[in-house]
């Protein structure tokens, strides 16, 4: 499966603000949440604040890729979420984040690490990171990772 595929425009959020990295968790919970996406919202925030404990997801380049995988997730999702201002995320390279995709799955492994592994594919040359601040919209950036994704089928 495709990341333009599990990114549907209505998990995505442009320019969200956010007043702290859980704050930012939460607020993209409850995106998943609304599309149906979770069993249990609480025990999927708590995955991901506790992961986030472990080693920051923060992994440079102005990207934070918070994941887990627990019970409360039904099924592989994805939330892509855009933060209005720069947000401290204790990441690797010590700067804040501006791009967020937030990837959650059942304890099954499926196509969880799959998508994990596109994803730091897709942003190692960074230019996917130009053209997603400068989206002006949620079916913009399902073009954008469309288009990202097409290349490295090449």
């Amino acid at each position: 499966m495709s990341l333009a595929q599990l990114l549907r425009p209505s998990l995505i959020r442009l320019d969200l603000p956010a007043k702290s990295k859980d704050d930012l968790i939460r607020q993209a919970v409850s995106i998943l949440e609304a599309e149906g996406l979770l069993g249990s919202s609480e025990a999927v925030t708590a995955a991901l604040l506790e992961r986030e404990k472990v080693m920051s997801t923060g992994i440079g380049g102005g990207v934070a890729i918070p994941h887990a995988q627990c019970p409360g997730a039904q099924e592989l999702a994805v939330c892509f979420v855009r933060v209005s201002e720069d947000l401290a995320f204790d990441s690797l390279d010590g700067k804040p984040v501006r791009l967020v995709f937030v990837i959650v799955g059942p304890e099954e492994r499926g196509g969880f690490i799959r998508i994990l592994a596109r994803i730091s594919r897709l942003l190692y040359t960074g230019d996917l990171q130009k053209a997603l601040l400068a989206a002006q919209s949620p079916e913009e950036i399902v073009g954008i990772i469309r288009e990202e994704e097409e290349k490295l089928r090449i």
